[in-house]
């Protein structure tokens, strides 16, 4: 093919109900990441046991409906979009997908800014890694695809029940007494550096050793090989073409559908009612059980959430009423980092300094107020704007050229 010059997807090439499920993803990612960002999941269990009733039902509702499932639609739905990159890259002639790992670098320069100056939580670092990675599957068949995302959900399991292993062998009991005896202490003392502390200690001390630990939890947890599964899964995806037209795939959306409920709904009341996450520490025999329920429980109803409204997308009315998503979608990095700036401004103590002062219920509450205000911000800067600010940004540095910004310029 010859050698075209790259440019961003036009709005014509958009998929309109992946911008909606991408939507979805920055909606459910707040209402998980608020656990941290507001303190409340950080809690000890001691403390949590003492917090309201309403508050410990929706911190389980949060856990069961919430936990995983909307990064992994947002993995998933990378994984499509590198496919469509990727394909894209070879009708030009790019073999190295040149302008996809410019793009990847570009994101992990943002995600470590984002990390390192704002919130340790940053996912988008992880992103531009596993992205890295992704690229040596690219010319892997459809099965072997499916076979690789399997197995990788496997690992996790497989890792967390040789940490129990471990820690039965060779932990004393009376350490594990120690450490628990210890939380309170340490959540207090976090509570206090938060709370009291200005942008500079706070970013220095707190947020560099939740920085430290995120990303030591991260390979406890292995989460890197469940985000990269779900990136095989939306590669597997774009290879089917089922985006691309629904009723050719209608019999597999509908299996996933209902599958993904069923096992989902087992999955997801064992990792809730026995881990609570997706590797607690320190780990136990209960935990093991819900880390496997974790495993398979979590993207199979974060499927089941895609095939969902990939169904109801095919009602007019139901179209409607989940569009109104699709501007956040579509501004899904900077709606993403603006959270990150409201929530440290109403949580740390150079803003606010909430943290530790909200239960479940309060933060959910807070979440789903924030994320209306981003459809109603989404929507208007999109009738002016042909893209997010940061969208334009991250564009002009993938592409190495500038873009109009105005809708009637661009």
């Amino acid at each position: 093919m010859p050698d075209t010059e790259a440019t961003p997807i036009s709005a014509s090439e958009r998929i309109e109900l992946l911008d909606v499920l991408r939507g979805l993803a920055v909606c459910g990612i707040l209402i998980g990441n608020m656990q941290w960002f507001s303190g409340y999941g950080m809690m000890p269990p001691a403390l949590e046991a003492q917090m309201p009733m309403v508050d410990q039902v929706v911190k389980f509702l949060v856990h069961f409906v919430v936990e995983g499932k909307f990064y992994s639609i947002f993995s998933f739905l990378f994984g499509f979009g590198f496919a469509l990159q990727i394909a894209r890259a070879e009708e030009r002639g790019d073999a190295k997908a040149t302008v996809f790992k410019r793009r990847l670098a570009w994101l992990a320069v943002i995600g470590v800014l984002h990390a390192t100056l704002l919130w340790a939580g940053d996912i988008l670092s992880v992103y531009a890694l596993m992205g890295f990675i992704l690229l040596l599957f690219r010319k892997k068949s459809n099965e072997s695809l499916l076979k690789w995302a399997g197995a990788l959900m496997v690992v996790p399991v497989i890792t967390y029940a040789l940490l129990y292993a471990a820690f039965v062998a060779f932990v004393p009991a009376e350490s594990l007494a120690a450490f628990d005896a210890g939380q309170v202490e340490r959540w207090n003392e976090s509570v206090t550096a938060v709370r009291q502390g200005n942008y500079w200690s706070i970013i220095s001390d707190f947020n560099l050793k939740y920085l430290a630990g995120r990303w030591v939890g991260l390979f406890v947890q292995m989460r890197l090989p469940k985000v990269l599964a779900m990136f095989l899964l939306g590669f597997y995806a774009y290879r089917r073409g089922i985006f691309q037209d629904f009723s050719a795939h209608k019999s597999l959306i509908r299996k996933v559908l209902v599958y993904g409920f069923a096992l989902g709904l087992i999955g997801n009341v064992a990792m809730a009612a026995m881990a609570g996450n997706e590797a607690p520490f320190p780990p136990s025999l209960p935990a093991v059980a819900g880390v496997i329920g974790y495993a398979f429980g979590v993207p199979a109803f974060a499927l089941a959430i895609i095939a969902l409204v990939t169904t109801l997308w095919q009602s007019e009315t139901f179209q409607r009423v989940l569009s109104v998503l699709a501007p956040v979608g579509r501004m899904a990095l900077t709606n993403y980092l603006f959270q990150t700036v409201v929530c440290v401004t109403l949580f740390y103590g150079f803003g606010l300094g909430w943290y530790g002062t909200f239960g479940a219920t309060k933060a959910t509450l807070t979440t789903l107020g924030i994320f209306a205000v981003q459809i109603v911000l989404s929507t208007l800067w999109l009738r002016f704007f042909a893209y997010g600010p940061m969208e334009w940004i991250w564009r002009q540095l993938t592409y190495r050229k500038r873009l109009a910004l105005r809708r009637e310029t661009a």
